[in-house]
């Protein structure tokens, strides 16, 4: 497997943009012992890897004087940590699984005011006693050993140490869940009366006419139909009595419609009020003939 050397992965990173354009260079996995390709143009590089890439020393290092993450795990690194004084704001600096076997060769980071995170593990220097104590002493500004404060907590990345940027950030991400959880409540509403909307005009939320059972309200109005509808049937009957008794039709009459016979022949016969009783009378007779023998009277 051919490997590219250190140069030729800086070339192929920086493409066709300008040394002072680019702000992150990856080069992992690269091959060479000492740092080469690397300039002081790169004036606003912030973030460097060169993780597994043989490094023996840092001897060729340049100023990078905007650089706060420097990546340097897995390589051959025994010493000459002063030449990342060359890169006064580090803040960030990994060197895990190098060869650093003394607490002396870190006294050069003490200048490093800005540096927080430091990560050695896996390298011999972890073995010396009272370890971590040590290293906390040493370099003032430093943080986070290994990933653990000086209380043995763990490390949280991605924000800022010392302005409280952390536990604001992830007071805002609460409050935003939060917000979310809120607005889905009030979508969920919403998406429900939509829906019940469209399937009401849909008709698929149609009435069963065979299920219907009416209320109480419902039941005394139709009682109130019935009752009209019988009175109108009581008034038609009367009128159709009136009807025979003018044509000297005889039968069976129904109730309530006597008076109103006698009102109709008055009628025909052009009766007043003097010989009112007479007329009555004469009428009468006829009915009672009829009822005894069932025969029919003419005038």
């Amino acid at each position: 497997m051919t490997y590219m050397t250190l140069l030729q992965r800086i070339e192929l990173e920086r493409g066709k943009r300008e040394p002072g354009e680019i702000t992150e260079l990856n080069l992992d996995n690269s091959k060479s012992v000492d740092i080469e390709g690397l300039t002081d143009e790169y004036s606003a590089l912030e973030v460097l890897s060169m993780m597994n890439v043989g490094l023996q020393n840092l001897a060729g290092l340049p100023c990078l004087s905007s650089l706060k993450n420097l990546e340097l795990s897995n390589n051959l690194i025994s010493g000459g940590l002063d030449a990342l004084l060359k890169c006064p704001n580090i803040e960030q600096l990994n060197l895990s699984s190098n060869k650093i076997e003394s607490m002396d060769v870190l006294v050069p980071l003490a200048k490093l005011s800005e540096l927080k995170s430091l990560d050695l593990g896996n390298c011999p220097v972890t073995a010396t006693e009272n370890y971590r104590k040590k290293a906390f002493a040493l370099i003032p500004s430093l943080k986070y050993l290994d990933g653990l404060d000086e209380n043995n907590e763990e490390e949280v990345f991605g924000g800022d140490f010392l302005n409280g940027g952390l536990v604001e950030e992830a007071d805002g991400v609460d409050d935003a869940d939060e917000e979310d959880d809120e607005g889905s409540d009030e979508d969920d509403e919403c998406d429900d009366e939509i829906g019940i909307e469209a399937l009401q005009q849909s008709g698929e939320l149609e009435d069963d006419e065979d299920d219907y059972a009416p209320g109480e309200d419902e039941e005394a109005e139709l009682d109130d139909y019935d009752d009209v509808d019988d009175e109108d049937e009581e008034d038609v009957d009367e009128d159709n009595g009136a009807n025979l008794s003018a044509a000297n039709v005889s039968g069976p009459r129904r109730p309530g419609t006597k008076r109103r016979h006698e009102d109709t022949q008055d009628a025909k016969n052009g009766g007043n009020d003097e010989h009112c009783g007479t007329k009555h009378k004469h009428t009468e007779d006829p009915v009672e003939t009829h009822a005894e023998n069932g025969s029919t009277v003419d005038e």
